[in-house]
């Protein structure tokens, strides 16, 4: 098994729960996606893996933490989204998934420091 570029992986998904300009790009080239639910699997399932041992030997401790804090708020924020309706445009309507946007901005700054 190759070794896993935790940070980079993190990084790009930082970069897509930050920009509306990629989200809306990645849901024209994906208009069978519904890219809501691509945005919370790419961050929950498949980027963010404080347990494993080889992720986080990839982050600081403040790092680490600011990760988990984002990942909590994330988490929080999910139950106050509006349903998908089958495009990004209704969360990137919303106040909540704005929040998520800038809690994004703010941890990917953390990590680029």
């Amino acid at each position: 098994m190759s070794k896993l570029d935790w940070r980079a992986l993190i990084e790009e998904q930082l970069d897509m729960l930050s920009s509306e300009q990629e989200q809306l790009e990645y849901e024209g080239r994906c208009p069978r996606i519904d890219v809501t639910s691509e945005l919370v699997s790419g961050w929950f399932d498949d980027a963010y893996h404080p347990r494993e041992a080889s992720f986080k030997k990839q982050f600081d401790s403040s790092e680490l933490a600011a990760l988990a804090q984002f990942s909590e708020f994330f988490d929080l924020r999910l139950s106050e989204l509006p349903s998908s309706q089958g495009t990004i445009r209704s969360w990137l309507a919303s106040p909540v998934w704005r929040e998520v946007m800038e809690a994004a901005v703010s941890v990917r700054a953390r990590l680029c420091k």
